[in-house]
C-alpha cells in the first residue's frame, strides 16, 4: 500500500486509486457514468446444459443454395444426429458491482457458457436451462444493454482508433444523444482506457502495422463501453497480453464493475496478482462445475476436500491443475480426484446455489457420508506429485483462512471510496422513462454512417496505385493490339473488332465477379458481431455497402474504357461513347452481383471459386462470340447469360446504321466503297453470323438492369438467411 507523506496534497484527496506505487486521482478512474439503479442488471443462469453434434459436415453448394430459401425445421426430425454433451447443469449469478471469472483448462466450455449467457449460442448447440436478466429472459431490448467482447479482436484494420469508436458511437448510442455528446463519449472512453497516444493510429493487421496487441484489446473493450452497458461479457480478454498489461486490463474491469455493472469474463491462465483481483469464480472441468463462489476462498474449499495448495504455488495454477486432473495423491489418481471434486461441488451447489463464501460450512450433512469420508481420507494423504506445504506454512494458511492478507492485488486496485454517478448536465435527470427504440440510430443516419465507414475501410485498396497500373497497362496493350480497328467498315475488319468489344466486356466483368466472391466472406464475422450488438439493420448495411461500391468500382474502370475506346478507334460520337461506357459498367455491376451472391451462399473459398468459374464459362460460351450456332435444345441458356445481353448491346452500339462491305475473308482495304472487289452487305446479321440484328432497337440493357436488381435482391435474402442461421 502506498504511504502518503504528511502535507502531500494528494494525501487527503477523495476517491484515490492505488495502483502499485502510483496513485491516480478519481478523475482519471471515472471510466464511465455509473449505471443508475433502475438500469442495473443481475445475470443469473440456472441448470445450463448443452450438446453439440459429434461431426459436422459442410453442405453441398446445391444444399446451401436450397437452405437460403427453405426452412431447416422441415427436415429437423428426418435425420437423428449423434450429439456430445459439453455443459452439465451449470449455474451461477453475477450481481452489479461484481467480476465473475469463468476459469478452466482448454475445452472446459468457458466460451460456450459465455456465449449462452450473452445470447449468442450457435444454432448447432442444443440447450437446456435458463439465462435470466433481472429474473426475465434476455430480450432484444435488454441485449442492447449488454456488451460482448469476443476473444478475437474483430476490428477494421484500416480505421484509426478514434474512427472505430466514433462510428460505433454514432450507430449504437441512443438517438436522443447529439453528435457532440457522442463525440464526448468517444473522448471519455479513449481517455479512460489510456488510448490517447494511439487514437490517430490505424488498427492495423498482419500486412499493415498498427497499434499493439494490448491497445487492440482495449479498443475492443472500448467498442462495447461506448454504450455504457449494464452487463459486460469478455471472452479471454487477457490472452496474448503480458502479465502487467493483463493486470491493468482486469483492473479496468474492476473499476467498471464498481460503477454498477455486472462483469463476466473467461480467463485462461491468470497470474497470481491477477487472480487476487477477482471477486467470484466459476471453475469448470470438462463442462462440469468444480467450484463456484468467492474467488479468494477457492483454495480453502479444496483444502477442506483434502487438496491443500503446496507452498509457493500460484493458486490459479493449482486449481487449474485440479480441474485438469493433474493433481494426484499416493493412492488416488488425478482423474479420480477430478471426479471426486466435481461430485462434491455439484452436491454442495444443490443446497447452496449462491456458491461457497466465508460463512459457508462444509460438513458431512452437506456433502453426504460417502463424499465426506472420501474428503477426510484425502486430507490424511500426502501429495504424490506436488510437494505439500511445510507445517509452518500450513499453520499460517490455516490462521488466515478467513482473514484476508494485509495487502493484495485486489486491494491495490480497489477504489478507496465508491465511484460517484457522473450525470451529463446537458441531459439532466428525466422524470419519466424515455421512449425505447429498437435501433440506436435512425435509418437514414445508419445509411450515412455506414456509407462513410465503408469508404474509409476501403481507402487503402480503393483507387490504389496497383489497380490503376493494372488497368492502365492492360488498356494500353489492348489499344495497341486493336489500334484504330474501329475505323474500318469491311467484314474482315469488323470481325476483328468484335474481339475488342468482347475483351472490353469480359475483362471488366470477370475481374469484378471474382473480386466480389470474397467481399462478404471477409466481413461476415464482423457483420455477425455488429448485428448481434444491434448496431444497424441488415438492409442499411447492405444498401450502404452497395452505394459505397459504386464510385470506387466505377472510377478506375472508366479510365480503362476511355483508353480502349479511343485507341481502338470506336465510333467517334458522344452518344456512342457514353452508351458503350454505360453498357460495360452495367455488365460489370451485374457480374459483381453474381459474385456477391455466390460469396454470400458458399462459405468455402475454393468451392465458391469453382462455382464462379463454371458459371462464368457457361455464360461466356453461350454469348455468341466463341460459338455462333448453338443447338436449340441448349440454346436457351443464352437468355440466362448477362454476357449475351452485354455483348449484343456493344455490337448494336457500334454497328447500328453502319454500311459494311464484303471484300473477302482477309481483305481489308481502307476505302472499300470505291474498291470494285468489294460488295455492299445487305444483311449484316447473316454476314457477321450474329445472334441478334444490330439494327433492331437496343432492349438488352433492360434485361441487364432486371438481372442486376434480381441478383442484388437474392444477395440480401442470402445474407439475411445466413445471419439468422448462425446464432439463435
Amino acid at each position: 500500500m502506498t504511504q502518503h507523506v504528511p502535507g502531500d496534497p494528494g494525501a487527503d484527496a477523495p476517491n484515490m486509486v492505488s495502483i502499485g506505487a502510483n496513485v491516480v486521482a478519481s478523475k482519471d478512474t471515472e471510466l464511465m457514468e455509473a449505471i443508475p439503479n433502475n438500469k442495473q442488471l443481475t445475470v443469473t443462469f440456472n441448470s445450463i446444459s448443452g450438446w453439440v453434434p459429434l461431426m459436422h459436415t459442410a453442405d453441398s453448394p446445391l444444399q446451401q443454395l436450397k437452405n437460403m430459401f427453405t426452412s431447416k425445421q422441415e427436415d429437423a426430425g428426418a435425420v437423428k444426429v449423434q450429439r456430445k454433451q459439453i455443459m452439465y447443469k451449470l449455474a451461477g449469478a453475477c450481481h452489479p458491482g461484481e467480476v465473475l471469472a469463468l476459469m478452466g483448462p482448454s475445452g472446459s466450455s468457458k466460451t460456450s457458457l459465455l456465449s449462452v449467457i450473452g445470447g449468442r449460442t450457435p444454432k448447432s448447440v442444443t440447450l437446456e436451462g435458463d439465462v435470466l436478466y433481472n429474473n426475465a429472459p434476455l430480450t432484444k431490448a435488454t441485449k442492447r444493454s449488454v456488451g460482448y467482447v469476443l476473444q478475437d479482436d474483430l476490428l477494421y484494420e484500416s480505421l484509426t482508433v478514434w474512427e472505430t469508436l466514433y462510428f460505433a458511437a454514432m450507430l449504437r448510442l441512443p438517438r436522443d444523444f447529439t453528435a457532440e455528446q457522442k463525440k464526448e463519449r468517444v473522448a471519455k472512453v479513449i481517455s479512460a482506457l489510456g488510448l490517447n497516444r494511439c487514437k490517430d493510429t490505424i488498427i492495423g493487421g498482419f500486412f499493415r502495422r498498427g497499434i499493439s496487441g494490448g491497445e487492440r484489446k482495449r479498443v475492443s473493450v472500448g467498442h462495447e463501453m461506448i454504450i455504457n452497458p449494464s452487463v459486460l461479457l469478455l471472452d479471454e480478454p487477457t490472452s496474448g497480453l503480458d502479465s502487467t498489461t493483463a493486470m491493468h486490463l482486469v483492473a479496468t474491469l474492476r473499476q467498471l464493475a464498481q460503477g454498477g455493472r455486472a462483469v463476466l469474463t473467461t480467463i485462461h491462465q491468470p497470474s497470481s496478482r491477477l487472480y487476487q483481483m477477482l471477486d467470484k469464480l466459476l471453475l469448470l472441468s470438462e463442462g462440469h462445475s468444480i467450484y463456484y463462489g468467492d474467488a479468494q476462498l477457492a483454495t480453502e474449499w479444496f483444502h477442506k476436500l483434502g487438496y491443500t495448495i503446496p507452498y509457493l504455488i500460484n493458486a490459479a495454477d493449482f486449481i487449474l491443475d485440479l480441474a485438469s486432473g493433474d493433481v494426484s495423491t499416493k493412492k488416488v489418481s488425478g482423474a479420480e480426484s477430478r471426479l471426486h471434486l466435481i461430485a462434491c461441488a455439484e452436491r454442495f451447489l444443490e443446497d447452496h446455489p449462491g456458491g461457497y463464501h466465508a460463512d459457508s460450512k462444509v460438513t458431512e450433512n452437506v456433502l453426504g457420508p460417502d463424499l465426506w469420508n472420501a474428503a477426510q481420507s484425502r486430507r490424511n494423504l500426502g501429495s504424490g506429485q506436488i510437494p505439500a506445504m511445510n507445517p509452518q506454512d500450513e499453520a499460517a494458511k490455516g490462521s488466515s483462512a478467513h482473514n484476508p492478507p494485509v495487502q493484495s492485488a485486489r486491494d491495490d486496485y480497489a477504489i478507496a471510496a465508491p465511484l460517484q454517478v457522473v450525470v451529463d448536465p446537458q441531459l439532466g435527470t428525466p422524470q419519466k422513462q424515455p421512449k425505447q427504440y429498437r435501433w440506436g440510430a435512425p435509418y437514414k443516419l445508419q445509411l450515412r454512417v455506414l456509407f462513410t465507414r465503408t469508404l474509409k475501410t476501403r481507402r487503402f485498396e480503393a483507387l490504389s496505385t496497383r489497380d490503376f497500373c493494372q488497368f492502365l497497362v492492360v488498356g494500353v496493350l489492348a489499344g495497341l493490339f486493336w489500334l484504330q480497328a474501329g475505323q474500318t467498315n469491311t467484314i474482315a475488319g469488323v470481325n476483328n473488332l468484335r474481339g475488342l468489344l468482347f475483351f472490353e466486356l469480359m475483362f471488366m466483368s470477370m475481374r469484378a465477379m471474382l473480386g466480389a466472391l470474397f467481399t462478404f466472406p471477409a466481413e461476415f464475422k464482423m457483420m455477425l458481431k455488429e448485428r448481434a450488438s444491434g448496431m444497424y439493420r441488415l438492409s442499411a448495411f447492405y444498401f450502404a455497402r452497395t452505394a459505397s461500391d459504386l464510385p470506387i468500382d466505377c472510377t478506375i474502370p472508366t479510365f480503362f474504357i476511355i483508353i480502349v475506346y479511343f485507341m481502338g478507334g470506336l465510333r467517334y460520337s458522344a452518344g456512342s461513347f457514353f452508351a458503350n461506357w454505360a453498357a460495360v459498367l452495367l455488365s460489370l455491376l451485374t457480374a459483381q452481383s453474381i459474385g456477391l451472391l455466390i460469396g454470400s451462399i458458399i462459405t468455402h473459398p475454393k468451392t465458391g471459386q469453382t462455382l464462379a468459374t463454371i458459371t462464368a464459362l457457361t455464360m461466356i460460351l453461350v454469348a455468341g462470340f466463341f460459338v455462333q450456332d448453338i443447338p436449340d435444345w441448349i440454346g436457351w441458356l443464352k437468355y440466362l447469360s448477362f454476357v449475351y445481353y452485354g455483348y449484343n448491346t456493344l455490337l448494336k452500339i457500334q454497328f447500328m446504321g453502319m454500311t459494311l462491305y464484303d471484300c473477302g475473308v482477309t481483305s481489308n482495304p481502307k476505302h472499300p466503297e470505291s474498291d470494285p472487289a468489294c460488295t455492299r452487305v445487305v444483311n449484316v446479321q447473316e454476314s457477321l453470323r450474329l445472334q441478334r440484328d444490330p439494327n433492331e432497337w437496343v432492349w438488352e440493357p433492360l434485361a441487364l438492369i432486371a438481372y442486376l436488381f434480381f441478383f442484388r435482391a437474392l444477395v440480401y435474402v442470402a445474407l439475411r438467411k445466413r445471419t439468422k442461421a448462425s446464432v439463435r
